[in-house]
């Protein structure tokens, strides 16, 4: 009931938009008086996941694999060059897995998306844009703020945001709760217990003075229940961050510092990221191959019984951050990541990927990506916890379909050997994706 009611509310809105836009627009008569264009959409793609020692041997274990299913239609209602409104149904669906689906794997009929966007002061490449309803976000490389496009069911955000356009920065700023995944039909509703909220800056070009394309961020968290190594409590935090793209010849890379601070319970949250991305293309060589060496590191808390809290949480990233397996996540991390891609053909590319993971430190745990807690950092002064390594073959059989094969190898390290079950973990996917 409460997604029926909200997507109502912003059909309903949508309707004003359309006649308020069409009848009171005397800046752009021409455009008024125009018929609204529709474009349908959407995205079919079945996925079949199998895992081997699934988290370490603490499981459950599925010798068969599992099935997954995404679904999702759109509808892109441009009413005038002012007004537009958009829906988007989503469908996933889980079939075999031991132990049933995990939370992002299934939700069988909801809104993904549901929005108008209002234009305003449309003057050259100034103007501004207000969203109103249920929409994705996804900022940088999807790190810390993203719709989670990996895992079967995506991820959404309800609340208003403004996009300001300037001739060479957007800004986009924002008040949202993240959507709530819930497996049943029409079910999904705000995650009450959070709260959301932030601005996000993007240089359209490369400034003078400064080694690439800047990006500059502030948000802000308040959640209840939260759960660390050092225990539970709510925690308000803010983070802070700046990135740079750069690209010359055949050389990209890209850096990225996050700071952040706030509280925990009690205690004070003073945590923090850095990561470097190289890149480099043989455009000339046969296969064109393309290699690439990242770096991250992630702080960690330095002691679970100080209510002060130092591990860095990553908010809302992209599902799979760190691999295509689920488990490994960038809190309290060291990762090293070299890689290679070959263009075998137009239309078939191979790339090989090592992962090396570090605790940053030893006091503290290690996290899921959405940043679970998955084991206690506290029976174990190892640093080392493993290496993955993975393969995948993607085939873009033409504009609308793309077929992938991944498969990978995570080597447990010394401290899963002190914090058993240690199991070595295979991981083997295949998925084809059709877009229209």
């Amino acid at each position: 009931m409460r997604c029926q009611t909200s997507l109502a509310v912003v059909v309903s809105l949508s309707i004003a938009a359309v006649v308020s836009a069409q009848t009171a627009s005397p800046e752009d008569p021409q455009r008024s008086s125009r018929e609204p264009l529709v474009t349908l959409g959407g995205e079919f793609r079945p996925f079949y996941e199998f895992y081997d020692g699934y988290n370490w041997g603490a499981g459950p274990e599925d010798k068969n694999g599992f099935y997954l299913q995404r679904l999702m239609l759109h509808m892109d209602l441009q009413m005038t060059s002012r007004a537009r409104a958009f829906i988007e149904l989503k469908s996933g669906v889980e079939t075999g897995r031991v132990g049933g689906p995990r939370p992002p794997d299934e939700d069988r009929l909801d809104v993904n998306q549901a929005f108008i966007d209002i234009r305003f002061g449309a003057r050259g490449d100034r103007h501004v844009t207000l969203r109103l309803g249920r929409h994705e976000m996804d900022y940088g490389d999807g790190s810390l703020v993203s719709y989670r496009e990996g895992p079967n069911v995506r991820r959404g955000y309800d609340g208003p945001k403004v996009t300001v356009n300037l001739p060479s920065w957007q800004l986009d700023s924002f008040v949202v709760r993240p959507v709530e995944t819930d497996p049943g039909i029409f079910d999904d509703g705000r995650e009450k217990a959070q709260t959301f909220w932030g601005i996000y800056g993007s240089a359209r070009k490369p400034m003078r003075g400064f080694r690439g394309r800047p990006e500059v961020y502030y948000f802000g968290l308040k959640r209840d229940g939260v759960r660390y190594d050092q225990g539970t409590d709510r925690e308000t935090r803010h983070t802070v961050g700046a990135r740079a793209n750069y690209k010359k010849g055949n050389l990209d890379y890209w850096f990225e510092g996050t700071l952040q601070f706030g509280s925990f319970g009690v205690g004070r949250i003073r945590a923090w990221k850095h990561v470097q991305v190289y890149g480099y293309t043989f455009d000339s060589a046969r296969l064109r191959p393309r290699i690439g060496l990242n770096f991250a590191i992630s702080s960690g808390d330095k002691n679970p019984r100080d209510p002060n809290l130092q591990t860095f949480h990553p908010l809302f990233p992209k599902g799979l951050y760190y691999g295509y397996i689920d488990n490994t996540g960038s809190l309290n991390a060291k990762v090293l990541h070299p890689s290679t891609t070959l263009q075998l053909s137009k239309r078939l590319s191979f790339r090989n990927e090592v992962f090396l993971f570090w605790r940053q430190r030893t006091t503290d745990g290690i996290y899921s990506q959405p940043g679970f807690l998955l084991r206690t950092g506290q029976h174990s002064d190892a640093h080392f916890v493993g290496t993955l390594g993975q393969l995948e073959l993607a085939w873009r059989l033409d504009p609308h379909i793309t077929a992938v094969i991944q498969t990978g190898r995570y080597w447990v390290g010394q401290y899963f050997r002190d914090t058993p079950p240690a199991r070595d973990l295979t991981y083997l996917s295949a998925k084809v994706s059709y877009k229209f």
